[in-house]
């Protein structure tokens, strides 16, 4: 997910306002302490203008670590 922040310009707390968050949830889920639900999976997706396995596989990714 960082890197899709960064290829749109967006920062952690833009996406945390976009998806009625907060920032400190938003770096949760980056460090994969946190998931995010299919609803806001699928917002997070629109907003940083990929597909949700994008999100999906780096979630998985991410978890496995």
């Amino acid at each position: 997910m960082p890197e899709l922040l960064a290829q749109t310009n967006r920062t952690q707390a833009d996406l945390a306002k976009h998806l009625g968050v907060t920032e400190s949830y938003i770096s949760q889920v980056i460090k994969g302490k946190s998931r995010l639900s299919v609803l806001k999976m699928k917002t997070a997706a629109d907003y940083l203008n990929c597909y949700m396995d994008d999100l999906f596989e780096w979630e998985w990714e991410t978890g496995k670590r």
